[in-house]
């Protein structure tokens, strides 16, 4: 019994969304002009909102995120998304974690912004599927 409690404690604070698919990434000069928008996530809803454009001359996969605290406690919480090409080969990948001591608070919502791919010219056009996970706690990491 013991065990179950705490195994049902765990699981109150500690979570894992991930979503999977196709993808065709518009070229785009403004960033909300026919991105990829996809939601997921638990506590801390996450918002996808992908393109490829122009970033300081290079040509860059643009894959922030919108996060937002749904939950009634701070959260802390990891996102990463990969793209793949047509052989299930890695083109390119990015990440980005909650960057505050005191977590994302309660109904509070943040940009996830340089999560950036840097590519050779057109290798987005390589890019049809893709994998995205947010890792998500009220824990906060212990300090070293």
């Amino acid at each position: 019994m013991l065990i179950a409690t705490f195994l049902f404690a765990v699981s109150l604070h500690a979570g894992t969304s991930t979503i999977e698919g196709d993808i065709k990434l518009n070229y785009s000069k403004t960033f909300d002009e026919g991105n990829f928008q996809k939601e997921f996530g638990g506590v801390v809803k996450a918002t996808a909102n992908w393109h490829a454009g122009e970033f300081f001359s290079e040509e860059t996969v643009f894959a922030g995120i919108t996060v937002k605290n749904t939950g009634a406690k701070p959260m802390f919480f990891h996102y990463y998304v990969a793209f793949f090409d047509k052989d299930k080969k890695l083109v390119g990948a990015t990440g980005q974690g909650s960057f505050s001591d005191d977590g994302l608070e309660p109904g509070k919502e943040t940009q996830l912004g340089s999560c950036l791919v840097h590519l050779p010219k057109d290798k987005y056009k390589d890019i049809v599927s893709y994998q995205a996970v947010i890792y998500e706690t009220d824990v906060s990491p212990k300090k070293k």
